[in-house]
């Protein structure tokens, strides 16, 4: 990046991303350990074409991600990138993230049956 304006101007544009020495990062919660644990895999998945992943640390429902540049060099246009894209995996609203099928507030998705299942399996 070629300023500190520059930098913040960027920065707003990823709400709760913050700046640390060289770094930036933000902490996701999650309501419990597998839904951030599937967060986690969906970023490995968003980030892994751009070649750059970010730190990750993991405690119980909380996910903080922080991007560092390389060779302790100054934050770059590619850092942003990345955050931007983790941003679109869970946007600004909250919703069951982590959920692998379709969800209904009622438990039961219309048109869709159960399959019984024998003792063979299915």
């Amino acid at each position: 990046m070629a300023t500190t304006d520059d930098e913040a101007r960027a920065l707003q544009d990823l709400p709760g991303w913050e700046r640390h020495g060289d770094s930036i990062w933000k902490t996701y919660q999650f309501d419990d350990f597998a839904s951030a644990a599937l967060f986690v895999g969906r970023v490995a998945d968003a980030t892994a074409a751009a070649g750059h992943q970010p730190d990750i640390a993991i405690r119980g429902g909380r996910v903080t991600l922080e991007l560092v540049p390389r060779a302790g060099g100054a934050l770059t246009a590619d850092d942003l990138a990345v955050a931007h894209r983790i941003q679109r995996l869970v946007g600004d609203h909250h919703h069951p993230i982590g959920r692998a099928a379709p969800w209904s507030p009622s438990g039961r998705l219309a048109g869709i049956k159960e399959r019984p299942v024998g003792p063979a399996g299915p």
